[in-house]
């Protein structure tokens, strides 16, 4: 995805007649284009970037209270309020990353950022990042880097340190780094590079160390170390773009499911159909006179009981055979049964306790109705009777 990087001017200065640097990174953030024109004119791309002037930016280091979420934004304000010259009550303070109980704030003038925010939407640029100045210049460990522009410098001591400078002179620095470079202790650099014109060795002479000039940085433009529109400034949390290629696939499993159903139910219709077919055929074979067949199995049950009854055989599966067989296998005495029940072609026997009132009773009238053909299974004192063709 290409990104447009404008380059601010101060923000006081900024108007829709204003000419301003821009850079086109491409998807591995290299620089394919340098140029500068009036908002109107700047490209129009997935994505923008906004380099905020180092004199509209206040970079602090400060030591953070143990809160988060909205308690902590309430409070960046007044910590910061210390190191505000101005109004603190129209200033803008967002954090960095948190790196133990110290982080970085940031302090701008909130109307100021505000106004330039709606002048590039006004054209239909819509910022989704921004950082200061002084983090974007390249950074090199042991080193401080200086950029020098016309109408101000801006100075990069780390990570998330730096600061804005007067403009100075070729032969003269900045008065901002020699009380940078007297305030440093422990973390003064073992030499300074520089971006415009400079006298390195008058430079040198008059900081007490060793200064090198640095052509401007081109090539690969890394991601913005400090974001500074964040709370009301933040853009859209989720970029519809980036979940296109999600959203393809997840369309395409659901088209692929849905034909996957269809194609499946097909072949079960047919399969259905092909089974109907087959019973059919069996049902005519069995019964040619038939002249509408609508449910075969049905129509067959019917079929095969008229046969039966029209040779006055009974089936097994009725009450009367399977009555008979169970007088014919229990003891002579009568009186051991005590109720019948006959349901869904099952023969229940509620039976006295004596007449099997040991497991050697109940087994021989098992095998006496299994061998009448017939299932048997006790449950307490009542007996299960089936024919064999009936489910369990």
């Amino acid at each position: 995805m290409k990104t447009l990087r404008v380059r601010l001017c101060p923000l006081a200065e900024l108007g829709a007649e204003t000419a301003l640097d821009y850079e086109v990174l491409d998807d591995r953030r290299q620089v394919v284009k340098s140029e500068h024109a009036v908002p109107g004119a700047l490209p129009r791309l997935p994505r923008t970037e906004l380099i905020i002037a180092a004199p509209d930016v206040l970079l602090i280091d400060a030591a953070l209270p143990p809160l988060s979420g909205a308690r902590l934004r309430a409070a960046l304000q007044a910590i910061a309020e210390p190191h505000i010259l101005t109004d603190a009550a129209t200033a803008y303070v967002v954090a960095g990353p948190r790196l133990g109980s110290r982080t970085t704030l940031a302090v701008l003038d909130r109307v100021l950022l505000q106004r330039a925010v709606e002048l590039l939407r006004r054209v239909k640029i819509v910022p989704a990042s921004a950082t200061p100045e002084q983090l974007t210049l390249a950074l090199v460990d042991g080193r401080w880097r200086v950029r020098m522009q016309p109408t101000h410098g801006c100075l990069r001591m780390a990570e998330l340190r730096g600061l804005a400078c007067s403009p100075g002179s070729e032969s003269e620095p900045p008065v901002e780094i020699k009380l940078a470079l007297e305030q440093a202790g422990e973390a003064r650099p073992q030499a300074i590079e520089v971006e415009g014109l400079c006298d390195a060795d008058a430079w040198a002479k008059a900081l007490g160390i060793p200064v090198l000039v640095a052509p401007a940085a081109q090539g690969r433009v890394e991601r913005p170390a400090l974001e500074l529109l964040q709370y009301e400034f933040a853009g859209n949390v989720v970029d519809w773009r980036a979940w296109r290629t999600p959203v393809a696939l997840a369309a395409l499993c659901a088209v692929t499911w849905i034909i996957g159903l269809n194609v499946d139910a097909w072949r079960m219709l047919q399969e259905e159909r092909a089974l109907r077919g087959r019973m059919e055929a069996t049902f005519r074979v069995a019964f040619p006179r038939v002249p509408v067949v609508l449910d075969p199995l049905a129509q067959m049950r019917r079929g095969v009981s008229d046969l039966r009854s029209g040779a006055d055989a009974a089936d097994p599966r009725d009450f009367l055979p399977l009555a008979a067989s169970l007088a014919r296998a229990i003891p002579g005495d009568a009186d051991v049964v005590r109720a019948l029940e006959f349901r869904d072609q099952v023969l229940r026997v509620d039976l006295e306790p004596r007449a099997i009132d040991t497991p050697t009773k109940r087994e021989a009238l098992v095998r006496q109705l299994t061998a009448a053909g017939l299932n048997a299974s006790f449950a307490e004192n009542t007996l299960t009777v089936r024919g064999k063709g009936s489910g369990s």
